[in-house]
């Protein structure tokens, strides 16, 4: 029995196959170019939405990568995490210099293999300043100059540009023979960057520079400024930073003070984490922050659960000045000046101080709070003073008299063990170890009130 096996049409196989070659095309040619925008001031969330732009571009094999600057500058510690990347990255990079690229835009611009001018567009004047509380600035310290200096130099080395052209952008003092004059910041138009080597190209928009660089203005993708990297510039900001310090040291200081492990503590940890993370999000937290922090975290969790002691344990305190440190290094970087490092060293102070304060007044200001914090009722009875007379002048029950040891480390609330029997407690004297004799000396229903019990006794 023969069977009858169908045969397309060669024509139609042809025109399936040029379809499908033509969609593979299409494909490959959709999204070659990524255009990158740093408009006004360059910020915390710049570095943010730099790193994720460059990162997108990588994982969809870009072939180009144009960075638009119209930027009056901002700040050093950002733009030279923009550089580090835009120097590190694999794919050719393109600034387009759309009116301006001054002081840290310059850097930026520096950083990529060429650079291109607008109509009417500068480049340079970049000395560092440092802004007072009123709004008013004045030169950096030499040292922070003579870092500038040098991180120009050798951007403009790396990429293949006169170095002293772009050292005389951030010294005065520097002098470029028929460019720049002794006294003066160097700021080239786009016809001086063109007869300097500064200028690789000009165009009058952004689509007549896709086109010179032999690409289609539909193969461009607009990397958007991403709600994370909002996120991230808010969250560094000096306010939000200091609260985020204050409420989540408080939530680890109040679960080293109480037996268990609750809300106070998971909203510590997402408070430092979500400081930490926009830092490192930013560019400012390294290696070094993340050891300073996981230390710290560490030696608190050790003090919560492991560690036995009378008062606020040396592995509580080491964790906090641990945490105080990483902290401290996640806001400040290489070319921090000395007043915002003073101010981070402030903020990071205050937050310590003021978590401490608090709880010491949560603590022991509030005689008839009923908060749970991890299921263990916490009330300010550290000494026989904090009750009230009502409670004192309660007639005595069967628990009254009893002795036992302390199940757990009393700070000062904990649990008792009374002939096998246990019971929420709340110690007199403030501080207990676990097993030390215990003698019940007021029993208020939902805890009894403890102290040592005496040899005598």
């Amino acid at each position: 029995m023969s069977t009858y096996t169908p045969i397309m049409n060669p024509k139609r196989a042809a025109l399936i196959v040029a379809i499908g070659l033509l969609v593979g095309l299409t494909a490959q040619a959709a999204d070659r170019v990524w255009l990158l925008d740093i408009d006004d001031e360059i910020g915390r969330g710049t570095a943010s939405t730099m790193r994720g732009g460059i990162a997108a571009a990588e994982e969809g094999g870009a072939e180009l990568v144009i960075v638009r600057l119209a930027t009056p500058g901002g700040l050093l510690d950002s733009a030279l995490v923009v550089r580090d990347l835009l120097l590190e990255t694999n794919i050719p990079t393109v600034a387009f210099v759309d009116r301006e690229a001054l002081s840290a835009g310059a850097l930026i611009a520096l950083a990529c293999e060429e650079i291109a001018f607008a109509p009417g567009g500068v480049i340079g004047a970049a000395t560092a300043v440092i802004f007072d509380a009123t709004g008013s600035f004045e030169e950096a310290p030499e040292k922070v100059q003579s870092t500038v200096r040098t991180l120009f130099r050798a951007t403009a080395e790396a990429r293949g540009r006169d170095p002293q052209i772009a050292e005389a952008m951030v010294d005065p003092e520097a002098i470029v023979p028929d460019l720049a004059e002794a006294g003066r910041l160097l700021t080239l138009t786009a016809q001086e960057a063109e007869l300097v080597g500064y200028s690789d190209a000009s165009a009058n928009t952004l689509g007549e520079l896709v086109s010179a660089k032999g690409f289609e203005s539909s193969e461009v993708v607009r990397y958007e400024i991403r709600t994370v990297d909002l996120a991230a510039e808010t969250i560094t900001s000096t306010a939000l930073a200091a609260v985020l310090l204050v409420v989540g040291l408080l939530g680890l200081i109040i679960e080293m003070v109480i037996p268990g492990f609750g809300i106070a503590g998971v909203v510590g940890i997402l408070c430092l984490g979500a400081f930490f993370w926009a830092h490192f999000l930013v560019g400012l937290a390294g290696w070094e922050s993340i050891a300073f922090v996981a230390g710290g975290l560490l030696a608190i969790i050790l003090e919560i659960f492991v560690f036995t002691a009378a008062d606020f344990g040396l592995a509580g305190i080491g964790g906090l000045v641990l945490v105080g440190l990483g902290f401290y290094t996640s806001m400040v970087g290489p070319l921090t000046n000395r007043a915002s490092a003073l101010q981070a060293i402030g903020i990071v102070s205050i937050g310590v101080v003021a978590a401490l304060v608090i709880a010491v007044v949560l603590i022991t200001r509030l005689p008839k709070s009923k908060l749970r914090f991890g299921g263990v009722i916490l009330s300010s009875t550290i000494a026989g003073s904090a009750f009230s007379r009502r409670q004192s002048e309660r007639e005595p029950t069967e628990w009254v008299g009893r002795t036992g040891i302390a199940g757990t480390d009393l700070r000062p609330v904990g649990i008792g063990v009374f002939d096998e029997e246990r019971a929420d407690v709340v110690c007199e004297e403030g501080h207990l170890d676990k097993g030390t004799p215990l003698i019940v000396v007021k029993d208020e229903g939902y805890r009894k009130v403890v102290r040592k019990l005496s040899k005598e006794a």
